[in-house]
C-alpha cells in the first residue's frame, strides 16, 4: 500500500508466493488480488527446465486484516474485477490442463471463461462459453462485463454482448461512462530488436536482441537466430552490432540452426544443427556443425547419432565444448575441431546444458540440476575442479563470460513470477531476470526487474564503438 501523500509503504501480504493485480473494491473497504501462494502447477514433468505457474482469487482488507481464499479448488482464476455495487468479483478461469496448453513451451491455444462470484452467497457465475482464450475482465456497467479476447482474430468483446475492436489489447480500463478505454500492447515489429534497455547498475549497459546472439571479436557485427523462440525453426543471422543490415547468413528447410557462436578469431560460426527439444518433438537428432563468417563451407563435426547442441570456442579455436542431451544420459563434451576426436568432460544423471568456454582461460561454466535445481557450475577443461557459483530457488542458466573473463552474466527465476503467467500469451516464461556476478561466484545482483522473460545473454567486445554490456 503506497500513501499518496506521504509516499510511505506498508505491505499487505507477505506469502510465501506472489500477489497479484489487486483492486479496490468500490466502497474502499476490500482489495481482491490473485495469488500464486497454492499454485497447482509446479515443475512437469519431471526435470523440465519451464516452471508453470497457477493462481487464484483472495481478498484482505486494507490494513492487512481478513484475508482469505474466495476462487475455488483445482482451477486456474486471475485478474479480479469488482462490480459497481461491491457485491460480485469478475475474474477468467481455467482448468490446469488448459493453463498447461498457454504455458507450455508449444505456445498452444487455450481455452478460458469469464466468471463472476457473488461474495455473500458465494454463487458462481459463467459468463462466456465455447473455445478461445479470454482475459481481463471488467465491468463496464452494472450489467456489462468486457473482456479482451486472444487469438488472430481477437480483440475487445463483450459478455452476451456485440464485440467491439479487433486487434491486441492487454490490460484495459474503461473510462466511468464505459466509451473510453485505455490499455497497453506489444508495438515493435522489427525482429530481431536492438533496444536500449534499463539497467540496475550502471557499469553495465543492456540492449535488448533476438535470441542467442554472439559478436565478432571487434564487436562491430553479430550473429543471432532469427525466430523469437528455440522451439521455432531457426536460421542464423547476421548483422551490424547496432542490428541494421539483418540477412540471413545460413538455413536450412529441414534443419534448425541454433544457438550460433563466433570463434574467437573471428572466422568461423558454430552451432547445433537438426531438431532440438525431444520433450516435446519426439525424439531430438541434431550435430555441432560450423560454417565461415560469410556464411559457406559448411563443416558437420558430430556423428548423427545424438541430441548435440549450444557450442562454446575454446580460446584457441581448436576445440568446442557441447552438450549431449538423450539417450539415457546427459553429458558435456569437447570435440577437437582439426581432427573430430571428441573426450567426456562431465556425465551422469543430472542434466547438463549451455556451456561457455572462458575467453582467456580453461575455465567452462554450464548450468546443470545436480541438486534438483539448475544452477551454475564451473569447470576445468581437463574436468578438474568442478564448483558450483550459484545456490537459489529458482533457475539459473543461459550464462556468458565477459571478454575479459571476469564476470559472468546470466538468466535466472530466483525472482519468481512477477503477473499472472497467462498474460503473456507469446511468452512460456515469463519470469526470469540478468543477473551479473563474478567469476567466482561473488558479488551476485540484478541488471533487470519487469515480468517479461530475459535470457541467452552475451558480451558485446570492446571494439571500436562498444563499451561493456551484455
Amino acid at each position: 500500500m503506497l500513501d499518496m501523500r506521504t509516499r510511505r509503504v506498508r505491505n499487505l501480504t507477505n506469502a510465501a508466493g506472489g500477489d497479484f493485480r489487486p483492486a479496490w473494491s468500490p466502497d474502499g473497504q476490500w482489495i481482491a488480488f490473485s495469488s500464486d501462494r497454492a499454485s497447482l502447477m509446479p515443475r512437469l514433468p519431471a526435470r523440465d527446465f519451464t516452471i508453470r505457474h497457477s493462481t487464484e482469487i483472495h481478498v484482505v482488507r486494507p490494513d492487512g486484516s481478513g484475508l482469505r481464499r474466495v476462487s475455488v479448488n483445482d482451477a486456474f482464476a486471475g485478474s479480479p474485477s469488482w462490480s459497481p455495487d461491491g457485491t460480485r468479483l469478475a475474474f477468467y478461469t481455467a482448468p490446469v490442463a488448459e493453463v498447461a496448453k498457454v504455458t507450455g513451451a508449444r505456445r498452444l491455444r487455450g481455452t478460458t471463461q469469464i466468471e463472476t462470484l457473488d461474495l455473500p452467497t458465494g454463487q458462481r457465475t459463467v459468463l462466456t462459453a465455447g473455445e478461445g482464450e479470454k482475459w481481463s475482465p471488467r465491468w463496464v456497467s452494472e450489467q456489462v462485463v468486457a473482456y479482451v479476447s486472444g487469438g488472430p482474430e481477437g480483440g475487445v468483446e463483450r459478455a452476451a454482448g456485440s464485440p467491439g475492436a479487433r486487434g491486441a489489447f492487454s490490460n484495459p480500463s474503461w473510462s466511468p461512462d464505459g466509451r473510453t478505454m485505455v490499455f497497453h500492447r506489444d508495438v515493435e515489429s522489427a525482429w530481431p530488436p536492438n533496444r536500449a534497455w534499463t539497467s540496475l547498475d550502471s557499469r553495465f549497459r543492456i540492449v535488448r536482441t533476438g535470441i542467442f546472439p554472439s559478436y565478432a571479436p571487434d564487436g562491430d557485427r553479430r550473429v543471432s537466430n532469427d525466430q523469437t523462440a528455440g522451439i521455432l525453426h531457426n536460421s542464423i543471422l547476421t548483422m551490424a552490432a547496432d542490428g541494421t543490415g539483418a540477412t540471413i547468413l545460413f538455413g536450412q528447410p529441414d534443419r534448425s540452426a541454433l544457438g550460433p557462436e563466433v570463434s574467437r578469431d573471428g572466422k568461423r560460426i558454430a552451432f547445433g544443427l537438426g531438431q532440438f527439444f525431444q520433450n516435446l518433438n519426439g525424439p531430438a537428432r541434431a550435430d555441432i556443425a560450423t560454417i565461415n563468417v560469410h556464411g559457406g563451407d559448411l563443416r558437420v563435426l558430430t556423428d548423427g547419432q545424438g541430441n548435440y547442441g549450444f557450442p562454446s570456442w575454446s580460446p584457441d579455436g581448436r576445440q568446442i565444448v557441447f552438450r549431449r542431451a538423450g539417450g539415457g544420459e546427459n553429458a558435456l563434451e569437447i570435440i577437437d575441431t582439426a581432427s573430430g576426436t571428441r573426450r567426456l568432460l562431465l556425465n551422469g544423471p543430472a542434466h547438463y546444458n549451455f556451456p561457455s568456454w572462458s575467453p582467456t582461460s580453461n575455465r567452462i561454466a554450464f548450468t546443470a540440476d545436480r541438486d534438483g535445481d539448475y544452477e551454475i557450475w564451473t569447470i576445468d577443461a581437463d574436468g578438474s575442479g568442478l564448483k558450483r557459483l550459484t545456490s537459489s530457488p529458482g533457475n539459473d542458466a543461459h550464462n556468458s563470460w565477459s571478454p575479459d573473463s571476469k564476470w559472468i552474466a546470466f538468466a535466472s527465476a530466483r525472482g519468481g513470477f512477477k503477473d499472472e503467467a497467462l498474460l503473456h500469451p507469446a511468452n512460456p516464461q515469463p519470469y526470469g531476470e540478468i543477473y551479473v556476478m563474478r567469476a567466482d561466484g561473488s558479488d551476485v545482483h540484478a541488471l533487470t526487474d519487469d515480468p517479461f522473460e530475459k535470457g541467452t545473454p552475451a558480451w558485446r567486445p570492446l571494439g571500436r564503438s562498444a563499451s561493456r554490456r551484455p
